[in-house]
């Protein structure tokens, strides 16, 4: 009763807090971040195929749909998306929340088996379980220390084939990525008149070179208690 008796007698006292509780209030309605639903990551696939020197329109024609056509029958998909690239081309599978993703992986690499082909000099698909385009957690600068007069962009081999299987293996880590450097190549320079004068065409030549960089086996036999194998070495060596 004195509380009821206390706002009789103190109207204005009433009226202010009553104010002052509207006010937070509001203040609280619009400041205070309020979230109905947790955040829920979905798992994802990412089916990514390397083609050097694909355009992005022909990575898409001849691998991006005839990979979204073989995938689009894998159960348990919400969303397919595909990004094409020069040289490069990836689809990304977002399934339902609570999917088994080492049965989808299998699914989805059952699926990639029934592309009927793929362009010659493209490389085979790589499967991960990974979002592309998610923006990476770290980022790590490789240097030459004092007195290294090496050029840092040969050093891509050895971060391809040391380093980075290395973060790999750490736990928790998806995928790790390099960029910069320069791979070890052969080049072949040649003379387009002497093709010419002879009607070799650029991509005779290619073949040639392609079919020539190779080892071939013969067979084996055997000689009393020994057994040989017959081998042709004719990979390039330098």
């Amino acid at each position: 009763m004195k509380l009821i008796e206390s706002s009789i007698l103190k109207p204005v006292s009433v009226i202010v807090g009553v104010i002052f509780i509207v006010l937070f209030g509001i203040i609280s309605l619009f400041e205070i971040p309020v979230q109905l639903t947790p955040d829920v990551e979905k798992p994802s696939i990412t089916v990514d195929t390397s083609w050097v020197g694909g355009s992005p329109t022909e990575v898409e024609t001849e691998i991006v749909r005839e990979q979204e056509d073989e995938l689009k029958t894998v159960q348990g998909i919400v969303e397919m998306t595909s990004e094409s690239s020069d040289g490069r081309g990836s689809v990304i599978l977002e399934f339902l929340v609570g999917t088994d993703i080492d049965a989808a992986l299998v699914d989805v690499s059952n699926k990639l088996q029934q592309v009927k082909e793929y362009p010659a000099d493209a490389d085979r698909p790589v499967i991960s379980n990974v979002d592309v385009r998610a923006n990476a957690i770290a980022w790590f600068i490789l240097k030459t220390t004092d007195g290294n007069e090496i050029d840092i962009n040969t050093y891509h081999d050895f971060a391809e084939d040391y380093i980075k299987p290395r973060f790999e293996r750490v736990p928790g880590v998806g995928s790790s990525n390099i960029f910069g450097g320069r791979e070890r190549e052969m080049q072949v320079v040649f003379d387009p008149d002497s093709l010419a004068a002879r009607g070799i065409s650029l991509q005779q030549m290619a073949q040639a070179i392609d079919s020539e960089n190779d080892n071939y086996s013969g067979g084996a036999f055997d000689e009393g208690k020994r057994r040989y194998v017959v081998r042709t070495i004719g990979e390039y060596k330098t």
